[in-house]
């Protein structure tokens, strides 16, 4: 161990004197060396990441090859509007989607209004429905999402809510909602 701790002062040594003596163009030649190898050590480096980097090249090119698609204009979305839209000859079966819903969360429908609205500078119409109901009001709160969640043409216009006692959990319950349908053809 003695020996290796007395290598590195003289190893130091030597090599001040070999500067002395060889002068500064042997160190611009042993710079010039070591950036030589530094230089090689990178090339190599690069060449082995050459194969990647021109497959991202390439997928890059494709991709801005490809031609854009024009942005969607208010046209084509009101065109996709009416097309989500249900016909007006299936009102009757989401109507009856409405009461397979109501019987499901155990909310009876006694008695319904159905009020059509038309629209005449659109082409859907509106289509009222105001629901009276009497039940549990976790159950009618489930029956309202789930009839908005399944039918997407379905919105809910208003909802007023009357309870006979405060620690009573049944309500009556005012439910208006609005079907949206295309117009008759």
């Amino acid at each position: 161990m003695a020996a290796v701790t007395s290598l590195a002062p003289r190893a130091k040594w030597e090599a001040r004197r070999a500067a002395r003596r060889l002068g500064a163009p042997a160190a611009a030649g042993v710079t010039a060396l070591a950036c030589a190898l530094s230089m090689l050590w990178h090339t190599q480096v690069l060449t082995q990441q050459l194969p990647t980097l021109q497959a991202h090249l390439a997928a890059a090119t494709r991709t801005a090859a490809q031609p854009v698609a024009a942005p969607p204009t208010a046209a084509d979305g009101l065109a996709a509007f009416y097309r989500h839209l249900p016909a007006y000859a299936a009102i009757p079966e989401q109507l009856q989607t409405l009461v397979k819903i109501a019987d499901q969360h155990h909310v009876p429908l006694a008695k319904a209004e159905y009020k059509p609205q038309a629209e005449p500078r659109a082409g859907f119409m509106r289509y009222q429905i105001n629901l009276p109901v009497k039940a549990d009001y976790a159950a009618v709160q489930a029956f309202m999402l789930e009839a908005l969640q399944a039918m997407p043409a379905l919105t809910l216009d208003s909802v007023a809510f009357k309870r006979e006692r405060s620690d009573s959990t049944m309500v009556e319950a005012r439910i208006q909602f609005i079907l949206l349908v295309r117009s008759q053809p």
